[in-house]
């Protein structure tokens, strides 16, 4: 019985929840230069090629959907981000990431799909 429940349960998809903190990277290879920090409260997303670094508020809706409110910029050319909201919904989950979608806003008129890859 124990072997039958084991394997089972090995190897399911996580949830949402296992992706509200961590260290993250886009699986886009376009994007292989961003790296995402995320506590219960903040992300931290900073371009290691171009030395960007965005503040992020992070306030969860619920447990698969969450707005990232920008509170700094490190170039003064993307200040028209700060204080805007951005809200993210995750569509799907794996082992190792999820696939989310960024709702369109001021600064993104469009819907933006990405897939993200946890790192920690």
């Amino acid at each position: 019985m124990f072997c039958i429940c084991a394997s089972s349960t090995y190897g399911q998809d996580k949830t949402c929840l296992d992706f509200k903190t961590g260290k993250f990277k886009y699986e886009n290879p376009s994007y292989a230069d961003w790296q995402i920090n995320r506590t219960d409260s903040i992300q931290i997303e900073t371009n290691t090629a171009t030395g960007l670094v965005i503040h992020n508020d992070v306030n969860w809706i619920s447990n698969c959907e969450f707005t990232l409110t920008c509170t700094k910029v490190s170039q003064p050319v993307y200040n028209n981000a700060v204080g805007k909201v951005f809200k993210v919904i995750i569509t799907d989950t794996s082992n190792n990431g999820y696939s989310c979608i960024l709702m369109p806003n001021e600064v993104q008129p469009n819907n933006m799909k990405f897939k993200m890859i946890k790192v920690d």
